[in-house]
């Protein structure tokens, strides 16, 4: 019995090692994906970010546009009258103008910025995709690769000590088999037929001793 617990013990803690070993590797690969999703994440959120200033750039854009056309029929109606209110008119037009320019650059940065997120953040998923399949194949090939150097193994080999112990199990229990006694085989019914058979010989018997008796008296 200790000697097949001890058998059992380095069965296990060799398919053990090879566990471990594969949960390692793919303990890190997880982890390194897990980095990689984290970025992507953080991606996605910066894009959000970007598309949300720019909708706010374009809403700014709208009311300077808006304050420009509006500048600009205020100092066309006045000229006549009042010139000094035309050109002040006039400067307030150019500021929005101004504003309107600059928040136009800005949208534009914005916009060209948020297509380089994109491109980044489709590379990034693109990249998480390869890398979840290689973890799998890899982890498959690695799990293979374990547990075939463990069956190589000529010193520790589960597969050839579990043999072994199911070869001395049998061997046993045939040796057992060859002890045990010999069985007679019974069939009570034929049993009870040669037992009446045999009964009835013995009357037909007595019937003849008993005819011979009268005879000779």
């Amino acid at each position: 019995m200790n000697s097949f617990k001890r058998l059992f013990v380095s069965i296990k803690s060799q398919i053990d090692h090879v566990a471990d070993e594969f949960e390692n590797h793919e303990a890190l690969a997880e982890t390194a994906i897990g980095d990689l999703q984290e970025i992507a994440r953080k991606t996605r959120l910066h894009l959000h970010r970007v598309d949300k200033m720019t909708e706010q750039y374009q809403k700014q854009l709208q009311k300077q546009q808006e304050q420009a056309r509006l500048w600009s029929e205020r100092a066309l109606k006045i000229k006549q009258q009042d010139e000094q209110k035309a050109l002040q008119c006039v400067r307030r037009l150019r500021q929005a103008q101004r504003q309107s320019h600059a928040l136009e650059q800005q949208i534009q940065e914005a916009k060209t910025q948020a297509a380089k997120i994109r491109d980044d953040l489709s590379a990034i998923q693109e990249q998480l995709l390869v890398l979840k399949n290689k973890k799998e194949i890899l982890a498959a090939r690695q799990h293979r690769t374990s547990v075939h150097d463990v069956l190589l193994d000529r010193q520790a080999n589960p597969l050839r000590d579990a043999q072994s112990i199911f070869d001395r199990w049998e061997g046993s229990v045939v040796s057992s088999e060859f002890d045990l006694p010999e069985t007679i085989d019974s069939d009570i019914f034929a049993e009870q037929f040669e037992q009446e058979e045999d009964e009835l010989a013995l009357k037909m018997m007595l019937d003849e001793l008993e005819k011979t008796d009268s005879a000779t008296k």
